[in-house]
């Protein structure tokens, strides 16, 4: 008896013995999602550029602490998703972090389609162009055209900038639905902290011009010594809000070559982009 009663005993203890063991599986597969998400947002800290960036600054950029950093970048140079700088200490994006960009590129239908119309704009007004979608809480760009002025810009495809400082995030933000709007100006306040009051009525105000003029301005703030001029737009089927851009280095022109010739033409280069692209599946974007 006391020998069936224990095995009664053992059987009873299964399940409870399976279930522990599911909740470590489950437990460490969290953990797991928790490191991942922690090492692409690392990776986003780069904003698209190929410029190396030193400990302190990741630091400063992710908001982790110095030993996260430190335990994240070396998995991910073990990984080949960031190489060491020459000066092996700074990081930089490697071959592997690369080819995730080179990949979204070669399957987006947006590239061919886009830069005729964006290249004749940037080509007439000596200017860069640049069309971007949202990221949380920046824009990054999935075109960019070039005039001959603008090489100092320092952007490019697959740069960001934040959605906060940028006339092109401004403008998306305006073209969402109330409550998006109003989820993503919550967002930028808090991520702004104590000078999350300003920010926030700085892009009211832009939503002002956008309301009157179906554009916005921005000067320096960014970049300094350089201007934009921003619209929205919706491409594809069903429509995908983006913003689009045209910028320079220099100071803001004069309102009334803004009103009259540049304002125009880049809303005029919006709607030739939202007729060349408006059957195209915009998942494939």
């Amino acid at each position: 008896m006391s020998g069936a009663a224990g095995n009664r005993r053992a059987v009873r203890q299964l399940p409870a013995a399976a279930a522990g063991q599911t909740d470590e599986r489950s437990e460490a597969g969290q953990a797991a999602t928790h490191s991942l998400e922690r090492a692409l947002l690392l990776m986003k800290v780069f904003q698209g550029s190929a410029k190396p960036l030193s400990h302190a600054e990741l630091v400063r950029r992710s908001g982790y602490s110095k030993a996260s950093v430190s335990r994240l970048t070396a998995t991910l140079v073990a990984l080949g998703y960031l190489d060491r700088a020459p000066d092996g200490v700074r990081v930089q994006v490697g071959v592997r972090g690369l080819r995730l960009g080179q990949r979204y590129l070669s399957n987006s239908l947006v590239q061919d389609a886009a830069r005729p119309i964006m290249q004749d704009f940037a080509d007439r007004f000596d200017m860069s162009v640049g069309l971007a979608v949202a990221d949380q809480l920046d824009m990054v760009y999935i075109q960019y055209c070039n005039g001959r002025k603008i090489a100092t810009l320092r952007l490019g495809v697959g740069r960001s900038v934040p959605m906060a400082l940028s006339s092109i995030g401004r403008a998306y933000v305006w073209s969402q639905s109330p409550e998006q709007r109003q989820r993503l100006l919550f967002g930028i306040w808090k991520k702004s902290g104590e000078h999350g009051p300003q920010v926030v009525a700085r892009m009211e105000r832009a939503f002002g011009e956008l309301e009157a003029h179906g554009y916005c301005l921005a000067a320096g703030e960014y970049q300094r010594d350089t201007f934009a001029i921003s619209v929205p737009l919706a491409l594809g089927n069903p429509p995908l809000h983006m913003g689009l851009n045209c910028s320079a280095v220099g100071a803001l022109p004069d309102r009334e070559v803004i009103r009259e010739q540049l304002a125009p033409a880049l809303m005029k280069t919006a709607r030739l982009l939202m007729l060349e692209l408006e059957e195209v599946d915009s998942s494939c974007f």
